[in-house]
């Protein structure tokens, strides 16, 4: 998630960097952040380089944050905009420019949190992961690299594009430490499929988007394959990949 802050007072950079940097780690999200403390700085940038928000400052030295927010329309339309301000006199202009929403200075954190709970649900792609132990080591892993999750000889294996990850684990453990994230879906006993990583389905199996066949449970069947109907049916009419947070 690439955000962007473009604010002309030092003590309001950090206090939102601070914010989003605490949001991040009590929600397990990755956040790459660029602070710009004027309008020329930032538009340089977005000349070679995109971002998926934005919080921008609009009582600011030429450019303003409004002229700021009509460049990056004119070439940006899915970048959420969020003004940070001390005045609520722009919510035409912000209308004009499709502003998500605004922070009205000064704002507290819970304020904060309910503007990113929206972004997040107005996005639908947030870089979750989760942290397991492997070795002696901890790693990260984004939720939606992760193919499958299987067991054998008393380790998780998680699956991804890249490797597979083993970690010493009861798998009823990591099950349940799964179950926010609605698009895992128990297959069969002691293995879970990331279902946004399926490419077809038949009366045994998933076919994944790499190519690997992973079976279904002869005794769960129907009820595996209409989870992952409804799983469809919501993520479909969502736009995205579904979290259900």
């Amino acid at each position: 998630m690439k955000i962007a802050i473009v604010d002309d007072l030092d003590i309001e950079c950090e206090l939102l960097e601070q914010y989003l940097t605490r949001y991040a780690a009590e929600h397990q999200m990755l956040f790459f952040i660029q602070k710009f403390q004027n309008g020329k700085d930032f538009l340089n940038v977005f000349s070679t380089q995109s971002f998926n928000l934005l919080f921008l400052d609009i009582c600011m030295d030429s450019p303003n944050g409004m002229e700021i927010a009509h460049a990056v329309r004119s070439k940006d339309t899915s970048c959420l905009i969020v003004f940070s301000t001390t005045s609520k006199d722009y919510a035409i202009e912000g209308y004009r420019v499709r502003a998500f929403d605004y922070l009205v200075k000064p704002y507290s954190y819970e304020d904060f949190c309910f503007t990113m709970t929206e972004c997040a649900q107005a996005m639908n792609e947030w870089r979750k992961f989760i942290e397991v132990k492997e070795g002696r080591l901890f790693v990260k892993i984004l939720l939606s690299e992760i193919l499958y999750v299987d067991y054998f000889n008393h380790y998780i294996q998680i699956h991804t594009p890249r490797r597979i990850i083993k970690s010493y684990t009861r798998f009823v453990d990591f099950q349940k430490r799964m179950e926010p994230y609605k698009q895992f879906l128990n297959c069969y006993r002691n293995c879970m499929i990331n279902m946004d990583m399926v490419s077809s389905l038949n009366d045994k199996e998933f076919t994944l988007k790499n190519g690997e066949i992973i079976p279904i449970s002869r005794n769960m069947r129907q009820e595996i394959r209409q989870k992952y109907a409804d799983y469809e049916f919501t993520r479909l009419n969502s736009g995205g990949a579904y979290y259900g947070l």
